[in-house]
């Protein structure tokens, strides 16, 4: 099996030859990983011994509709007392919503304003036409070429909870859940039936090609943000109709969903995914890889359990001891592939970084 191989066997639950690992979005064909030379040895390795996970979008194309959401976007940019303001303007045929980013100097960014704020607001979002959206898979077709069966394409899709969710101020959006949910369901099934159709070309435009789609939305409607029960109205329901769809393309589906698992953990597999990432080890996720095969008895891969953070401050023989105690649990079994958590996001990285990592590689390509 080559490493492409090992991973789609891994998806499906089927019999390998030995388990996979795979890096998470580091690979020689990204650009902000390419253009640093800290990376440079690190991707060599990388590209000699590692499966690789490698995120790519899909081209838009321009169609005959006279406005999408972005097109009925006005953003005005300020600087004021040393911080840079945007104001997003969303004309809406009901009227304009509004939501401003503060981003203070050398500091990340923050919605300080949400485009809604009111059932009105909702209502009027609701009120903004379906634009149809065609799509070309050049961008993720020309990766997948240069990868030369040493990885595999993961391509994104929207979950309608967290296209509604995003709209709102988050705490806002957790209370609603729990003491007026009914208008945020309207929204999402409004969010859905766009979803739903931009999801249909985005498969039509990847047609027999090797992809993994994955969702990034779920995450979000998780304890201890919000209850079980809420991921199971909220998130299952669509995500079951959205992964037929996938499933009758011919594509595997992965959910991608930080954090804790274990109340939320039936209702993902009840969406019928192929895939859960990145299963996080306690203390950060709150299920033991061995309780997440148990719990999971092959009806779901397993993708993960390298916590990325110990990259970046683990001491020698950390990351080694990792893959040996995981490749110890993972013996006999079906559906797992070793991922770290995350895409490496440090510029440039560390010495102990490269380090860590590139003794995981090693050793995973040594052990498993």
């Amino acid at each position: 099996m080559n490493r492409k191989e090992r991973m789609f066997a891994a998806f499906r639950c089927e019999p390998v030859d030995r388990c996979p690992f795979a890096t998470y979005n580091l690979h020689p064909f990204s650009s902000a990983h390419r253009e640093d030379p800290s990376y440079t040895e690190l991707l060599d390795l990388v590209w000699d011994k590692a499966g690789m996970l490698c995120k790519s979008g899909l081209a838009r194309r321009k169609t005959a509709s006279p406005k999408t959401v972005e097109d009925r976007m006005e953003v005005l940019h300020e600087q004021l007392a040393g911080q840079e303001r945007t104001t997003r303007i969303l004309h809406t045929p009901a009227g304009d919503l509004r939501s401003v980013t503060v981003k203070p100097q050398g500091q990340p960014s923050m919605v300080t304003e949400h485009f809604i704020k009111t059932d009105d607001h909702i209502r009027m979002y609701m009120t903004l036409p379906y634009e149809p959206e065609q799509f070309d898979a050049s961008p993720a077709l020309e990766l997948d070429a240069l990868l030369e069966d040493r990885g595999v394409i993961y391509v994104s899709y929207d979950d309608p909870m967290h296209a509604a969710a995003t709209l709102f101020d988050f705490n806002d959006f957790a209370v609603r859940c729990h003491t007026d949910i009914d208008p945020v369901v309207k929204l999402i099934d409004f969010m859905f039936d766009r979803i739903q159709s931009t999801l249909q070309d985005q498969l039509r435009a990847c047609a027999g090609q090797p992809f993994l789609f994955y969702t990034a939305g779920p995450e979000v409607c998780t304890p201890p943000m919000v209850a079980p029960a809420v991921f199971a109205r909220l998130v299952t329901p669509y995500q079951q109709r959205l992964i037929r769809m996938i499933h009758d393309a011919g594509f595997p589906a992965s959910i991608h969903c930080h954090g804790r698992v274990r109340h939320v953990l039936e209702a993902i597999v009840a969406t019928e995914a192929d895939v859960l990432e990145p299963v996080e080890p306690p203390d950060q996720g709150d299920m033991t890889l061995e309780e997440l095969f148990d719990a999971t008895s092959g009806k779901l891969c397993l993708m993960g359990h390298i916590q990325d953070q110990e990259f970046h401050f683990s001491p020698p023989g950390t990351m080694t001891r990792r893959v040996e105690a995981i490749a110890r649990t993972a013996a006999g079994r079906a559906g797992y592939v070793m991922t770290p958590t995350c895409t490496p996001f440090q510029h440039p990285a560390t010495d102990t970084f490269r380090r860590n990592y590139a003794e995981w590689i090693e050793a995973a390509a040594r052990v498993l």
